[in-house]
């Protein structure tokens, strides 16, 4: 990206951070905001010329610390979301970062931390990529639930003393919930 023109650079990243629909994968993004960094002699010089997040901008130029091999699965777009991408550089073991940026690429859900569980624990993902696909195919929903560390870890703790799975916990909270709300729906009718 040493030949990226300045203006080149702001129009790769106002194109890509502006819209829902990426024209250039993410890679190409970050060296967009390292050029321009390069250029402004800052991170917060960058954000505030292109009114962005310092954070933002952070995390795009992250990504230009991944090994290449997992470079390469940005810039095709198999892994095509920021927090992804982000999630995975924050990732310190080579090889876990690797194994887990390989499942990614293959996943229907984005959610690293489940990943993680999945690759520490040893279980094939593409098993439960199998599982998500079936559940689709007799109309049920999935939702995918973005927890902090420390709010999982919690969640865990009560569906172990509840002798259940940690989504069976949350289904059963849910579902408890809606019938809550719809009899005092019913009731104020």
């Amino acid at each position: 990206m040493s030949r990226l023109s300045e203006d080149k650079a702001l129009a790769i990243v106002f194109a890509n951070t502006r819209r829902k629909k990426r024209t250039e994968n993410l890679m190409t993004v970050a060296e967009a905001f390292e050029h321009l960094a390069q250029q402004c002699g800052s991170q917060k010089s960058v954000a505030e010329k292109v009114g962005l997040s310092s954070e933002m901008v952070r995390e795009f130029r992250r990504l230009l610390g991944l090994p290449p091999e997992i470079q390469e699965l940005v810039r095709s777009r198999k892994i095509d979301r920021l927090d992804v991408a982000y999630r995975l550089s924050m990732v310190s073991d080579p090889e876990e970062q690797l194994k887990m940026a390989r499942e990614a690429a293959g996943l229907i859900t984005d959610d690293l931390r489940d990943l993680r569980h999945l690759v520490q624990a040893g279980s094939d993902t593409r098993k439960s990529k199998r599982v998500l696909e079936r559940s689709k195919l007799r109309d049920l929903n999935v939702f995918v639930l973005d927890f902090e560390h420390s709010d999982y870890a919690e969640i865990r703790a009560h569906a172990r003393k509840a002798a259940t799975e940690p989504a069976q916990l949350l289904k059963d909270i849910i579902t408890r919930w809606l019938r809550r709300h719809r009899r005092s729906t019913r009731a104020r009718e």
